[in-house]
């Protein structure tokens, strides 16, 4: 095969691979971040009652918290409070020891049955703590307040649409203050958010029945807003 040849079939190639170049359009786009912020207000509030009692054996240390406990979830029920859930969180029996003379000296059992008590309504957790204070609970833990995944979903789903619609704004200005004209959505991409987590009370407090009181003061709880973000990385056309 002669050099003239060869040289002859580059030329076609490279003549070829130009002009499929020049016809192919030119990437005419623009990319984003459209963002999102929300103050959401929570829908949910829960909080953990522990029966707990010491005695100087398991039986009996068992027999006296799930006393307590049954007492506390009789109350609950018969209270017009709507809507609670109520669960087991932890059981425990434990024997305590105390070093006495260079030894370790068994001091009793204790046992701990807790409670966890969710609600709809937040404001609701006041009268809870009511009654377990009345059912002669003492030990109250995780108090705190949060999204339902049903809310979470909708309030995603609306700060979706405002960083989706904050992209376009974005865009829109971009192009525009350099003359162009904005087109079409190219590629649009949810990029990692920030979502709210329960949000744990400052202070746990509950007030306590003294004998011959019908019913403990009822504390007032109040849920903080919480805030929920969200960012969309979106490629528009630049139309010519």
């Amino acid at each position: 095969m002669s050099s003239r040849f060869l040289i002859a079939i580059l030329w076609i190639l490279v003549s070829a691979w130009t002009v499929e170049a020049a016809q192919s359009p030119v990437d005419r786009r623009v990319s984003v971040a459209g963002e999102c912020t929300l103050e959401v207000e929570p829908d949910r509030g829960s909080v953990t009652l522990v029966a707990e009692s010491n005695a100087p054996d398991a039986k009996s240390a068992i027999k006296k918290a799930t006393e307590q406990h049954e007492r506390l979830r009789s109350e609950l029920k018969r209270s017009k409070l709507k809507g609670l859930e109520l669960s087991t969180s932890e059981y425990s029996v434990q024997e305590q020891f105390q070093w006495e003379n260079n030894r370790q000296v068994s001091k009793g059992f204790t046992c701990r049955i807790g409670l966890k008590v969710i609600t709809p309504e937040i404001p609701a957790l006041g009268e809870v703590l009511s009654v377990a204070g009345d059912a002669g609970i003492r030990n109250t833990q995780g108090l705190q307040t949060y999204l339902s995944d049903q809310k979470m979903l909708e309030e995603k789903k609306k700060c979706l649409e405002g960083a989706a619609k904050n992209a376009r704004e974005k865009a829109e200005h971009l192009v525009k203050t350099l003359g162009g004209k904005l087109g079409p959505v190219i590629q649009i991409q949810e990029r990692g958010s920030a979502m709210p987590g329960p949000m744990p009370m400052v202070a746990e407090a509950m007030a306590f029945a003294d004998k011959g009181m019908v019913r403990s003061a009822s504390p007032t709880i109040e849920g903080a807003r919480q805030i929920l973000r969200l960012e969309v990385d979106v490629s528009f056309s630049i139309e010519p």
